[in-house]
């Protein structure tokens, strides 16, 4: 503890003098309160006006420049405790803002002293656009953001693509609080993606959404890339295998399919509907869609119904396949179910929405 506290003042002296001779904004510094189980991390200036009164109270973020910041540090005023130099106490500091402690916001940060261009015109664009969108949304509605704060509540889980043109808010208009989404390349439903059965249960158990969308899309890279003889390597190439291991189950299909383009679109039909059954496959929905439907009385139907979707770029039409789940099932129940057959079989009877 005493080391500790000793090496704590140290640090507190060292980056006092890094301050004074450098630029940037922190003037008369006297004292700094550092934030958590780590003081080389995060500092407050309770000089310039903390909390007690006397001071700003801003947060700075460090980023210490070396392989060991705890170790040896030195002043980038110059060079020692008696500022005039010394290599033995190395310290290099960078600022950012603090990201959990009083932060400021995007745009105030985008606003300051602009040292790099090249590296901050991005940051800074994405300030100036997220004030402009908090103006539209306030002057559209005084409560949007107020009611944003009181949590979520959504009826739907959407399972989608990662590409960057079919957000599920903006194909729907979603207000939000109505869609709680998981995005991968090309709407995979992969067992042993802890990610996806992590997010699938939290919907399932948590939020209790009634309905699962998987939705593909047309102009797909993802499909694209399965359907070429060609090695993306790992660990890309090891995701592209289960859309390859759909392209395996309906070849025959597939390969009757003339045009490239064509097919693709196919394949890309054919992999929501395998990602749709891979989804029944799982305990997380037959458990559920089993007690709500041993619950007629509290729940209008068996829940999470499953939807199978496709949205294409071209038109901006979000279509919904017309498939039936039920015959799919009662074909496959015997591999897959894990719960009572005939309750999981009553549980499947999936009318359009």
């Amino acid at each position: 503890m005493a080391r500790c506290l000793t090496q704590t003042a140290s640090l507190q002296r060292r980056l006092s003098w890094s301050l004074a001779a450098s630029s940037k904004p922190v003037k008369e510094l006297q004292s700094l309160r550092f934030v958590g189980s780590r003081p080389s991390s995060r500092f407050q200036s309770s000089a310039a006006g903390g909390r007690d009164g006397k001071g700003d109270g801003k947060y700075y973020a460090l980023r210490f420049v070396g392989s060991r910041p705890s170790s040896r540090f030195q002043s980038s005023a110059a060079d020692g405790k008696d500022g005039k130099g010394g290599s033995d106490n190395n310290l290099n500091l960078e600022f950012f803002p603090n990201s959990w402690a009083e932060p400021e916001t995007l745009f105030d940060w985008s606003k300051r002293e602009v040292v790099n261009e090249d590296q901050d015109k991005y940051a800074s664009e994405l300030g100036h656009r997220n004030a402009a969108w908090r103006e539209q949304k306030l002057a559209q509605d005084p409560e949007y953001f107020t009611r944003m704060a009181k949590g979520q509540a959504p009826k739907y889980l959407w399972i989608g693509c990662c590409d960057s043109r079919v957000a599920a808010e903006n194909m729907i208009g979603a207000k939000p609080g109505e869609i709680f989404v998981h995005r991968n390349i090309a709407n995979q439903v992969i067992h042993t993606d802890a990610n996806l059965r992590a997010c699938l249960q939290y919907a399932i158990h948590s939020l209790e959404v009634e309905h699962i969308v998987v939705c593909g899309h047309y102009d797909c890279g993802g499909i694209r890339a399965a359907t070429r003889n060609t090695d993306h390597t790992a660990p890309l190439e090891s995701w592209l295998t289960n859309i390859r291991d759909v392209y395996k189950m309906h070849y025959a299909e597939l390969q009757a399919i003339a045009d490239q383009d064509e097919r693709e679109k196919r394949l890309v039909e054919l992999n929501v509907q395998e990602q749709c059954m891979n989804l029944f496959k799982t305990n997380d929905v037959q458990k559920r869609r089993v007690y709500t439907a041993q619950r007629p009385h509290r729940y209008a139907f068996a829940m999470p119904r499953i939807h199978a979707m496709v949205f294409a770029p071209g038109d901006g039409i979000l279509r919904r396949l017309p498939l039936d789940f039920g015959e799919m099932i009662k074909k496959h129940s015997a591999v897959y179910k894990l719960y009572d057959n005939k309750m999981f079989m009553a549980s499947n009877v999936d009318p359009a929405m």
